[in-house]
């Protein structure tokens, strides 16, 4: 037997039909966990209950729950931790995790589902019983339990709106599992405080503006979403607003469009803009990983030099690659 602490933040899987659709139903987790057949293997261990009040929609997540999450989380009395959650938002609320809570030493899942455990055809049992897998795993770190699979929170990403297998770690091979999980080298001291990070996806004749006002609105970071493997478009205004951002030493991440491959500044001749400015490619990372990161970041630093040489810094399994 092992002393468990489940937290019920809300989403889909409490979730029941009410009036005016799926609400969410206080109780009804912990209800199923105590009764169905299905789930008798969590009824052998000690399970402690967090549920939020009220419970949520996981579009209402804010990165102060994520600072929340972390603080509850570390100065609990329990052998593992499990996070029930909205899918809308659980990649970024995983990798978040991944980074706050980089020296865990425990195990921490997240999980939920794609349908209430109130309809016949849920998917949440299944998802609690590979919660319950990866709890009695070990494995200290954070991770996420969904359709019978066990992924990394700093490497995941939302693929589909419906389907069961509804999160994928792209660019990052199971083989990495047999790689020790980095940690950070300190400690994060500062408590959350907002911070505008910009992001735009370039795509054939964007307007600047929306750009120029990040930059004019003194946003802390920017990630551009940029073609291929990291080109960017000809384009004299764009040039001057990047190198504008440049001149005041705000740092620029730049990560594909593409789900699959990685930027790779110098390929192609249309990346020399980006090697000027001396942005900073994001691996393989998903988009949840780069801005979670760049949000806790923006909180504990306020230099941009700072920003990105922690960025750099593996803080759990955002960076790992196979080697070629």
């Amino acid at each position: 037997m092992a002393k468990y602490l489940i937290i019920n933040t809300g989403g889909t899987i409490g979730m029941a039909e009410g009036p005016q659709g799926l609400t969410p139903q206080p109780g009804l987790l912990q209800q199923t966990l105590a009764e169905h057949p299905n789930l008798a293997l969590w009824r052998e261990h000690d399970l402690q209950w967090h549920e939020w009040q009220p419970l949520i929609d996981s579009s209402d997540i804010y990165p102060s729950h994520w600072y929340e999450l972390a603080s509850l989380i570390r100065h609990c009395d329990a052998e593992g931790v499990l996070v029930v959650h909205g899918t809308d938002t659980l990649a970024y609320s995983a990798a978040a995790l991944s980074f706050l809570l980089s020296d865990c030493t425990m195990p921490v899942v997240i999980t939920g589902s794609m349908r209430p455990l109130s309809a016949a055809d849920n998917d949440g049992l299944n998802n609690l019983m590979t919660a319950l897998d990866a709890l009695e795993a070990g494995r200290p770190e954070v991770v996420v339990a969904f359709s019978g699979e066990q992924l990394p929170a700093s490497r995941v990403t939302k693929i589909d709106t419906a389907a069961d297998h509804a999160f994928a770690t792209p660019n990052w091979p199971e083989a990495l599992w047999s790689n020790p999980t980095p940690t950070r080298a300190y400690a994060l001291d500062k408590a959350w405080r907002p911070s505008a990070i910009g992001v735009q996806m370039l795509f054939p004749g964007m307007p600047m503006d929306g750009l120029m006002s990040m930059i004019e609105r003194n946003y802390r970071a920017l990630v551009l979403n940029v073609y291929g493997s990291g080109n960017v478009m000809a384009d004299s205004a764009f040039r001057r607003i990047l190198h504008r951002a440049a001149d005041q030493q705000r740092p620029i991440f730049v990560r594909s469009q593409c789900l699959y491959g990685s930027v790779q500044l110098g390929q192609y001749a249309t990346s020399a803009l980006l090697t000027e400015i001396d942005a900073t490619p994001c691996g393989g990372m998903p988009l949840e990983a780069v801005i979670t990161k760049l949000q806790i970041l923006c909180a504990e630093f306020d230099h941009g030099e700072a920003v990105t040489r922690g960025f750099l810094e593996p803080w759990a399994r955002e960076w790992q690659r196979l080697e070629t």
